[in-house]
């Protein structure tokens, strides 16, 4: 046993400067970022989101989604590059790409936003820097990019509104003089088949009709009076000895009597006037020829009940002529108001058409107004600022203290992690080693005893020569990590940005 505990001390003694060279590199490791790391301060500003103190009617996005708008356009890379430049966040000497300064700066810029159904809307901007004034300075800067940004889009946003329903009032009223102008010139164009008109044409169509009705009995009873007038005028002319009509020629007024009669109610391609008319050429024929016959011309001076009778004739004659010539007129009203009727449908859809898409664009124009007074009253309150805004709560200060790094924890971690790969180094390197140590290993090896064993006997200067080299090695190393690091960081990057891309290469 005692023999066993010999020999992993002596292990242990052996391996030792190895063991002790993990842990001081690791230490070291740990202790050189626990010094060289630079102090970072964190400083922040808080802001909130008001409601509007004189409501300009129109409708608001959640609050939340106004802050997620307003961090994403101060986010953009030509801010943080602006900002970086500006308060030289970043030494002028390192050798940083634009991209390495958007992706840092958006490491080091927090903003947080916090809402809820009752409770208020606001939004924490921090920082973190290398100094506390340079922190301030950058949470400051951004603070006022959101106001300016929020001012920007709000006023923005109000004017756009406010041109738009310009342009829309404009263009509707435009509109609606044209179409006022089409409706005018459509009933000026159709003025008499308006169904505006249609009652009147109606009660003056039923009017005409009862008129003609009228006139066609008054006809018939002057052409009967006319009948009889001729039957009672023959009697008494031949009674009288006056000359009196013949057969043939009363036969021939008679049936131009009834012709006319005929023409009031058919028209003239009818098959009985033809008739008539044909009957008519007859019986003038007929009685011209009669009248060439009769070689005893009168010389005799008309009586006066002749006179009297064709006087009488010829009045009802020419009432009779005046009746049809006003029933003709009539008739050619009656068929122009009825075919006014029958087009008034057309022209009435036609209208209602055009009134319909005139109703339309007036109520367009009447709620184009009504946003237009509106949107005129939200650009005023967000020109006044009277509407719903973000302000400052806390301005951002210098910290006192700086917040990062905890030197403490990363001495202690690199001192425990040494530890642990010191011990992790001895137990890997005796366990792959299948190197012959101790007697008992020729035994199970070889199955066979030996008679004696001869350990390595090192001089004691060779002992002085590798302690002296243990020792330099682990005094480099405890020496030169840090400074290595320290350099690192002062003339080539610093170590926050170098540790941000290695983790970002191997996607931590």
């Amino acid at each position: 046993m005692s023999s066993d505990l010999r020999f992993y001390r002596s292990l242990i003694v052996r391996r030792m400067p190895l063991m002790v060279t993990v842990f001081v590199l690791c230490s070291a490791i740990g202790v050189g970022l626990a010094m060289t790391l630079p102090p970072k301060y964190s400083a922040s500003a808080q802001l909130l989101l008001e409601s509007a103190q004189i409501e300009s009617g129109g409708e608001a996005a959640p609050g939340s989604e106004q802050l997620q708008i307003i961090e994403r356009r101060v986010m953009t890379r030509a801010n943080l590059i602006d900002i970086a430049n500006k308060y030289n966040v970043f030494d002028s000497n390192a050798r940083i790409s634009p991209d390495e300064v958007v992706s840092t700066m958006r490491s080091r810029v927090n903003i947080r936003s916090r809402s809820g159904r009752a409770a208020a809307t606001t939004m924490t901007i921090s920082f973190s820097a290398e100094r506390p004034r340079q922190a301030a300075n950058v949470v400051n800067e951004l603070v006022t990019l959101v106001l300016q940004l929020d001012s920007e889009r709000r006023v923005g946003i109000a004017e756009q509104a406010l041109d738009f329903f310009e342009d829309e009032v404009a263009r509707l009223d435009q509109e609606l003089a044209i179409q006022s102008a089409a409706i005018v010139s459509f009933k000026e164009q159709n003025q008499g088949l308006l169904p505006s008109s249609e009652s009147f044409r109606r009660d003056r169509l039923n009017r005409m009709e009862d008129q003609i009705g009228r006139q066609i009995e008054e006809r018939k009873s002057l052409q009967n009076q006319r009948s009889r007038l001729v039957i009672i005028g023959s009697d008494a002319l031949r009674a009288g000895g006056g000359t009196a009509l013949s057969p043939t020629e009363q036969a021939l007024q008679q049936a131009r009597n009834n012709l006319q009669t005929l023409k009031v109610t058919f028209s003239d391609t009818n098959p009985r006037v033809r008739a008539l008319e044909a009957q008519i050429a007859g019986l003038e024929q007929q009685v011209a020829n009669e009248a060439t016959q009769d070689n005893a011309p009168s010389d005799q001076p008309k009586s006066s009940t002749q006179q009297l009778f064709e006087l009488q004739l010829g009045e009802i004659d020419e009432r009779i002529e005046l009746l049809d010539a006003s029933v003709a007129r009539t008739r050619a009203e009656v068929e122009e108001i009825s075919d006014s009727l029958s087009r008034t449908p057309e022209i009435a859809i036609r209208l209602d058409s055009l009134e319909r898409d005139y109703q339309s664009t007036l109520n367009q124009y009447n709620a184009s107004v009504s946003n237009l007074a509106a949107a005129s009253n939200r650009e005023r309150i967000e020109t006044l600022s009277k509407g719903q805004r973000i302000t400052v709560i806390e301005q951002a200060t210098p910290p006192s203290q700086p917040t990062s790094p905890n030197r403490r924890l990363i001495a202690g971690g690199g001192v425990a992690l040494g530890t642990g790969l010191a011990v992790g180094v001895f137990l890997l390197l005796e366990l792959l080693n299948r190197a012959v140590r101790r007697p008992g290993d020729i035994v199970r090896g070889l199955s066979i005893q030996p008679i004696a064993t001869i350990p390595y006997l090192e001089t004691s200067a060779g002992k002085t020569r590798r302690r002296v080299f243990q020792v330099a090695v682990v005094v480099a190393l405890a020496l030169g990590i840090p400074a290595a690091l320290w350099a690192l960081h002062m003339y080539y990057m610093p170590l926050d940005l170098l540790t941000s891309k290695v983790m970002d290469r191997f996607g931590f």
